[in-house]
């Protein structure tokens, strides 16, 4: 088969280039043209559990609350039905009736001015109708619960972020005129969090209360507008006085200048500093106690009249400065360490060029620094660096560039390689988006440009290595010394098609094999991640397997065809362009390689005890970090880091958001807070939509079993609420009119008296007459009743939450579809796993035992709580855990064959574990923890890591005599080419380190730390383990065979019986067939043999006989 290919390749090269060329293009331009380009301004969409337990059940949730809309399949109350039926009764009958009028009018000639005012008036009352009606009983989000037993400090919390921060009030103060843009006026109202804000401090040690402080920030603001100049300008929000005059920035000294009197902070005195510091400490006291709240000023809060005065004091407290200062435990330390400005431009896209002046611009006055800030742009600068950071993977291509023409010598087949690079993006892309049939593309698929520049120049290596030596080999046995001294081949480009075919035969047999076990463990750690429920690993792991693939592909097809058409069609030597300069590099190469050979090779057979020791024993340690203590850090935060640590956004979200009262009331708001505990029937757990697009979220599927109007449903339902509020998860709730089981409010609902004497009303059979449980056709009518009488209670009384029944539209009379029972746990949110998982075990554990002794019609329910986060990082552990064994085990299976020991397949696995497990401790030692791109790292880190001792461990089981023999022919051949591949691929990743997105600089760390202690690992643990642990090894050959071999190199002159590796028989004379072994790792073994001095010698050889 090979032979017929590589006959191909020699009639019909350029028709190869061509047809790969052309399909290549077609396919890269395809997706490109007539596919959406893929967005990654939303950068962390995908990431997020998708296929597990809890995922399905918050997809299931998801889809319950959506269908409780008002065009959808079920409803909260049953009047919304009702009302539905009569509003679509109604429109029908009136679209009949107009189109009656119309041709009624159309024949009589009625006034057209009086029906129109008539029908508009009719469709405004339905509309109004339709929109109480939604307004009122389409609250989801809330729970359900008695408001009157509140305390005041609930209601503020409550009320205070719902709506606090989104109102910008209007303050009565007058502005006046002011004379430049830097003044202070209540005109705009109070800060919010919409606002860019930005985090002031001192590095003094001085607090932000002194004069001279607040002179600087004072300054400092006033740097700011004229930094934007007219573009903060256009950007600003307007005075609701003047559209002129953009709203002043909300500062302490701007708050001080307001509280004395002045117009601008210029003018404050340090009475007016001293004085402002004397109000914040008499008034700290309310703030703390919730007296003090936002629009005290219009006499809605009973505190002296100076505390609400502009409600400067409140946003001083709540905004402006750090929480530590006038706190509860002691409101007499007035010393602030930091402060916030908040500038009056939007927090979105459009302030992304003034972000860029501060980011030039020196923002600092004296001792006072903006060392972080919020801009609300995270998305947008990552959207736009992404593209721009491209320029340091263009980098260490270019490095790589330079390497392979260096190694090739030519600079036309090193263009030709990246394009072939690029066509293998291009056709993983078109195969990821119509084969597949993903739409999802998020923004860790381009970091396989990285992975693949590395794979693509080692396997150039390897071709363009053997290709040199095989056609120089069958060259010198070919040439004919004539009578005249010339002989009838020179070089490749002279030679006939049999050895021509011969060369690439040869060529392909060495290098498919090698190059395809390399391409399957690549291959193979990529899809390993393909195990994991997060739909951001899983479309990574699928590009980045495909695109190894199809550079497979691409390597045996392009990259034959060019070498052969650039040696043997045009020869265009490759020594032309480096002239002197190869000569001399060759030389020094020659000379250092002979020094590290001799280095290594020393250092195996005299202290390979103590080597594998010592890195025996650092591996061990490895796993110790990685598993044990500290371990793999689980995320402790929602927010997923962007950009390097040092980042004014990062500083902000990561150390000083924590610091003031507003942040800690908005984004986490969910700590602390009680976990919610519900449990839901009528409704599968199941996520039928597609787990690799975030956006696809399947449809609600109804259990059908599903009957809480059985008289048994209805008992064992009262019995399971009476047991929930006996266990220690339960925290009380007071109020007799909850709906969060419904069952205890429809049983008091059902011990009515039968006839109201007031209003003369039978309630038969929904009263005291009927019976717990009740009959099936008493639940079903009394039911709907208790429900409707429930959401008619007034809002100051009781809020509609999520708990209760659900009623099926389409079911006349309405059915109660699906059913959630609500109640609060006395454990808090937090973002500690181990916390979280005990609650899930518990109550999960509870729920199921109880689902033991329920009917079957109440089997099907299930329970879920704010565990989003939780399952995130239950994933993520167990996840990369097992992707990372899986990739080690598909590894052996590799191994295995390759080399036909297990002792030397064990040695080599225990190598590729230590390298994995050492590179993953120095990254949780360096404080990586455990998030998206760190699993995809992690997890590949075993398929990436067992290449090299795949090569040693091939060396040396094709090497006979000693094991000390075996073992120095492994250093000898393979030592040189791994370390080349670790050093292109590595370095490729060291130029990633500068970037200013963590997930560029994540993965170049990575790449070079797993390259750097693989080869390590490879050449220095595992050759110590084969001189310990290997076996001797001796091959019958024959005697005239044995002649004809030449040494390769000086280094292996001293081992014996080399000549039965395979490459040593391209120095073999007066044969046809390089190799007489066809077993798969004698194939394979080609990788590691690429010995420079054989071919200096040919070189010299063939030079002598053009000479001649």
């Amino acid at each position: 088969m090979l032979s017929a290919y590589a006959r191909f390749i020699v009639r019909h090269s350029y028709l190869i280039l061509f047809s790969v060329a052309s399909i290549s293009t077609v396919l890269t331009v395809i997706p490109l043209v007539c596919h959406t380009l893929p967005s990654f301004s939303d950068p962390v969409l995908g990431f997020e559990t998708r296929g597990t337990i809890l995922a399905n059940r918050f997809i299931a949730w998801e889809n319950l609350i959506d269908e409780t809309r008002p065009s959808r399949r079920l409803a909260v109350n049953p009047k919304e039905i009702e009302d539905q039926i009569r509003m679509n009764h109604t429109f029908t009958n009136r679209i009949i009736k107009n189109k009656s009028h119309s041709v009624h009018r159309h024949k009589k000639g009625r006034n057209k001015k009086t029906k129109q005012n008539n029908n508009t008036a009719f469709a405004k009352t339905t509309y109004s109708s339709a929109e109480i009606n939604i307004s009122i009983n389409h609250i989801h989000w809330s729970f359900g619960k008695n408001v009157s037993f509140e305390d005041e400090d609930t209601v503020f919390l409550r009320n205070h972020t719902r709506m606090q921060w989104k109102i910008i009030k209007d303050m009565p103060l007058s502005p006046g005129m002011y004379g430049h843009h830097n003044y202070a006026s209540g005109v705009c109202g109070g800060p919010v969090a919409d606002y860019a804000h930005l985090v002031v401090t001192t590095t003094d040690g001085t607090s932000l209360l002194t004069f001279e402080n607040v002179q600087k920030v004072c300054k400092l603001q006033n740097n700011l507008v004229e930094l934007g100049n007219d573009l903060y300008i256009n950007l600003c929000q307007r005075s609701t006085y003047s559209e002129e005059l953009c709203c002043p920035i909300w500062s302490i000294p701007n708050y001080i200048a307001i509280i004395s009197g002045k117009n601008s902070c210029e003018n404050v005195t340090k009475e007016d500093v001293d004085t402002t510091v004397q109000v914040l400490k008499k008034c700290a006291g309310y703030f703390h106690n919730f007296t003090l709240m936002s629009s005290c000023e219009m006499n809605r809060c009973r505190v002296p009249k100076y505390c609400a005065q502009h409600d400067a004091v409140y946003n001083l407290l709540f905004y402006l400065i750090d929480s530590n200062a006038f706190s509860p435990e002691n409101i007499t330390n007035t010393f602030v360490k930091n402060s916030m400005l908040f500038l009056p431009l939007p927090t979105s896209s459009p302030v992304l060029p003034y972000y860029e002046m501060l980011e030039n611009a020196n923002l600092s006055c004296d001792s006072l620094i903006i060392p972080a800030m919020d801009f609300g742009l995270r998305n947008a600068l990552f959207d736009l660096w992404i593209i721009q950071d491209t320029w340091l993977i263009g980098l260490g291509g270019l490095f790589v560039l330079i390497g392979v023409w260096i190694y090739t010598k030519s600079l036309l087949l090193t263009i030709l390689l990246f394009i072939a690079i690029a066509y293998s993006l291009g056709v993983a892309y078109f195969l990821y988006i119509y084969v597949f049939s993903l739409e999802f593309f998020p923004f860790m698929n381009l970091l396989v440009i990285v992975v693949l520049i590395g794979i693509g120049a080692d396997d150039a290596f390897i071709y363009v290595k053997v290709w040199s030596m095989v056609s120089k080999r069958l060259i010198r046995d070919n040439v004919v010394i004539q009578e005249n001294g010339l002989s009838d081949i020179k070089n490749v480009s002279s030679a006939g098609e049999t050895i021509l075919v011969q060369i690439l035969e040869e060529t392909l047999k060495h290098t498919v094999v090698a190059i395809l076990i390399t391409t399957v463990t690549t291959a193979v750690a990529f899809f390993a991640s393909y195990v994991s429920y997060i739909p951001a690993i899983n479309c990574f792991s699928v590009f980045a397997g495909t695109t190894v693939l199809v550079n497979f592909f691409l390597m045996m097809t392009w990259l034959p065809a060019s070498v052969f058409i650039l040696d043997v069609k045009l020869y265009i030597s490759r020594y032309v362009l480096l002239g002197v300069f190869r000569r001399t590099m060759n030389e020094i190469g020659e000379d250092i390689k002979v020094i590290l050979n001799r280095f290594i090779t020393t250092c195996i057979m005299r202290l390979h005890v103590g080597l594998a020791i010592i890195f025996g024993a650092i591996g061990i340690c490895s796993i110790i970090i990685v598993f044990y203590y500290p371990g793999l850090q689980l995320p402790d935060t929602k927010q997923f880091q962007l950009f390097q640590t040092s980042h004014p956004f990062e500083k902000y979200d990561l150390q000083y958001s924590d610091y003031f009262i507003f942040e800690k009331f908005s984004r986490d708001i969910g700590t602390g807070v009680k976990m919610p505990l519900r449990w839901i029937w009528g409704v599968k757990s199941i996520d039928n939509g597609n787990h690799m697009d975030p956006g696809s979220r399947g449809k609600l599927i109804f259990d059908d079993n599903f009957s809480i109007s059985e008289p048994k449903s209805q008992v064992w339902l009262s019995k399971f609420c009476r047991n929930i509020k006996a266990q220690p998860f339960y925290q009380t709730t007071l109020g007799p009119l909850l709906p969060n089981c419904f069952i205890e409010s429809f049983k008091m609902y059902m011990s009515r008296r039968c006839f109201d004497v007031i209003d003369k009303m039978n309630r038969t059979p929904c009263c005291e007459s009927s019976h717990f449980p009740y009959k099936k056709d008493v639940f079903d009518h009394c039911i709907i009743k208790a429900i409707e009488s429930l959401y008619q209670t007034p809002s100051e009384i009781f809020l509609p939450g999520v708990a209760g029944p659900k009623f099926l539209r389409s079911a006349n009379p309405p059915t109660v579809a699906a059913l959630v029972v609500e109640f609060e746990s006395v454990v808090p949110y937090s973002m500690s796993y181990k916390e979280m998982n005990e609650f899930f075990l518990q109550v999960e554990n509870w729920t199921q035992y109880e689902l033991q002794s329920a009917p079957p019609s109440m089997r099907g329910g299930w329970f879920i709580s704010d565990l989003q986060f939780y399952d995130l990082q239950r994933t993520l552990a167990s996840g990369t855990v097992m992707a990372l064994l899986l990739s080690a085990a598909l590894g052996f299976i590799v191994l295995l064959p390759s080399t036909f020991s297990f002792v030397i397949s064990i040695c080599a696995l225990i190598a590729m574990v230590f390298s994995s497990t050492v590179t993953i401790a120095i990254l949780v030692l360096t404080g990586w923890k455990l998030n998206i791109l760190e699993s995809v790292s992690i997890s590949t880190s075993a398929g990436l890591a067992v290449d090299f001792s795949l090569h040693y461990a091939l060396s040396y089981t094709n090497a006979n005599g000693t094991k000390a023999s075996r073992v120095k022919y492994a250093l000898c051949t393979s030592s040189g080419p791994t370390a080349a591949a670790a050093l292109t691929t590595g370095l490729a990743g060291i130029f990633l380190l500068r970037s200013n997105l963590l997930p560029y600089s994540q993965i170049g760390l990575f790449l070079a730390l797993i390259m750097s202690v693989s080869w390590v690992y490879a050449t220095f643990f595992l050759c110590s383990l084969l001189q310990i642990l290997g076996r001797n090894s001796s091959k019958d050959i024959a005697t005239e065979e044995k002649k004809s071999v030449s040494r390769v190199s000086s280094i292996c002159s001293g081992v014996p019986n080399l000549e039965s590796h395979e490459l040593e028989h391209l120095a073999d004379s007066n044969r046809t067939n390089i190799t007489h072994s066809q077993s798969p790792s004698n194939i394979s073994a080609t990788t590691v043999v690429l010995h420079e001095d054989y071919e200096n010698r040919i070189e010299k050889t063939v030079d002598n006989a053009d000479n001649d």
